[in-house]
């Protein structure tokens, strides 16, 4: 828990560079625990479930791994074998009673959406890494889930979706909006009685 504290205050200390944006988010869950929405996010059958999507953890050799370790990755969203839209390193694992918490470096393929091409600035991902740190929380009632995302790109973005519609505008407001759609309610589906 330490360690998650040390990090959030280490990202709002560096705040965002011009054309990146800090996102937060303190999502509650009642009747759930910390324990069952951190399985749901730290393996890759859980993670599955939630999205609706393949996702798989790989240990840091790059070994396949049910479950989420430092040093190792994510790759989810992944519409075909070998192609998925989100990609993540897992910076830290901390797991106490009643609190987990998962440091990532984030990436998904909003990156390299940008509407200006001069907008990405790095080659082959078009942005710097985000940082995303989650951490699960027991409340009185439940369970919640606080999200820092640090350095998420602000320029504009076309983004194509599976019913070729497109959504336009800011990536920082996408993912903001995603966060909710991908991920919060697909954990409430996984946690109804």
């Amino acid at each position: 828990m330490l360690r998650t504290a040390i990090a959030i205050s280490g990202l709002l200390l560096l705040g965002h560079g011009a054309g990146a944006a800090t996102l937060s988010q303190t999502i509650h869950f009642p009747g759930a625990s910390a324990d069952a929405l951190y399985e749901l996010y730290a393996t890759s059958d859980g993670h599955k479930a939630v999205t609706g999507l393949p996702a798989s953890y790989r240990a840091p050799d790059g070994a396949e791994s049910e479950r989420a370790q430092a040093g190792g990755t994510l790759d989810a969203f992944c519409f075909q074998p070998d192609m998925c839209a989100l990609k993540a390193r897992v910076l830290d694992i901390s797991n106490a009673e009643g609190v987990h918490s998962i440091t990532m470096a984030w990436w998904n393929f909003g990156w390299v959406s940008a509407v200006d091409p001069a907008d990405m600035t790095v080659e082959g991902r078009g942005a710097p890494d985000s940082t995303l740190v989650l951490t699960f929380r027991d409340t009185l009632r439940g369970a919640q889930i606080e999200l820092v995302q640090v350095n998420v790109p602000d320029f504009k973005v076309r983004i194509p979706n599976p019913d070729q519609t497109e959504e336009v505008g800011p990536l920082s407001s996408i993912v903001n909006t995603h966060w909710n759609t991908l991920y919060w309610d697909g954990f409430r589906r996984n946690l109804a009685p």
